[in-house]
């Protein structure tokens, strides 16, 4: 090893850290990583289903690959199956829209925003979490039928949560690291 590569590998040493761009991705960083590509995959899974229902429901059919005795039908027909008019899976196609790009923006740290882009994707997940539980409580109990494409969608969308609660969790805990945090922590 030449001297000066050895100075440098001896400085790093001593300063006890390694550059950021010559560091492993530490495991909760690769976590995070795994969970935001988690999250993108599922969001494009979201994105799929929301758009053939709002295709299939701007167009007047009821879902052609639902279970059931016309539980689809009976949800997407029902009061509660149009938001001010607008088939409720277009909203929903918009926030799988959002959680996708989110999830993208994150993995490319998209201008230094990937704290906010956590919360952000986390918060949006909540919210369609929230909702979908909503609907499903009025298909269930207020519209007594089942819809296999929106437990389905309800079910997508709580596992979003979790992973979006997992990748703002991490981004939390490495901001607390990286600003001292509070005393004890480390």
């Amino acid at each position: 090893m030449s001297r000066a590569a050895s100075g440098r590998a001896n400085g790093r040493a001593a300063a006890g850290r390694i550059s950021p761009a010559a560091a492993p991705a530490t495991p909760p960083a690769l976590a995070a990583r795994v969970l935001a590509w988690a999250a993108l995959a599922l969001a494009i899974v979201g994105i799929g289903m929301a758009s053939y229902l709002a295709i299939e429901n701007l167009q007047g059919k009821a879902s052609g690959i639902c279970v059931g005795s016309h539980g689809c039908a009976s949800v997407q027909q029902s009061e509660y199956g149009k938001i001010l008019g607008i088939p409720v899976s277009v909203p929903g196609l918009a926030l799988y829209l959002a959680l996708a790009l989110a999830a993208g923006a994150w993995l490319l740290n998209w201008r230094g925003l990937r704290d906010q882009v956590a919360v952000l994707g986390f918060y949006g997940a909540l919210f369609g979490t929230l909702f979908s539980g909503f609907l499903t409580y009025l298909e269930g109990w207020v519209i007594d039928a089942w819809c296999t494409w929106c437990i389905a969608s309800a079910v997508l969308m709580t596992v979003l949560l979790v992973l979006w609660l997992g990748v703002f969790l991490i981004a939390l805990r490495a901001r607390r690291r990286s600003d001292g945090g509070p005393k004890g922590v480390r």
